[in-house]
């Protein structure tokens, strides 16, 4: 058996295999997961421990278990942190200013 289809017809079917065949492809396909140890501290929970030491958080940046976080002291000087946000302990702490002092 032979099936022709011409003209408009063709561009239709081709359409309705193309809608449909999309549809049951975004019906079957996985959606990406990303998974969270739920151990480690969140921004917020950076942000809070350090409001409590005095520190004013500008910006912080995620990089899997670790916390970039930059901000101002309580004397106004600007710091730069690395956070372990498993444990919270600060891994790194240097003063941003005329010296670039590293402290820890």
């Amino acid at each position: 058996m032979t099936i022709r289809t011409t003209g408009v017809r063709a561009v239709m079917l081709a359409a309705v295999v193309a809608v449909t065949g999309a549809s049951a492809w975004a019906q079957t396909a996985p959606e990406p997961v990303v998974k969270v140890p739920a151990n480690v501290l969140s921004v917020s929970e950076i942000e809070s421990r350090l409001g409590a030491q005095g520190i004013k958080v500008k910006e912080i940046e995620v990089r899997d278990l670790i916390a970039e976080v930059e901000g101002y002291d309580a004397q106004g000087r600007e710091v730069e942190m690395v956070i372990d946000r498993r444990s919270g302990e600060m891994l790194s702490h240097e003063y941003d200013d005329d010296h670039k002092a590293k402290r820890k």
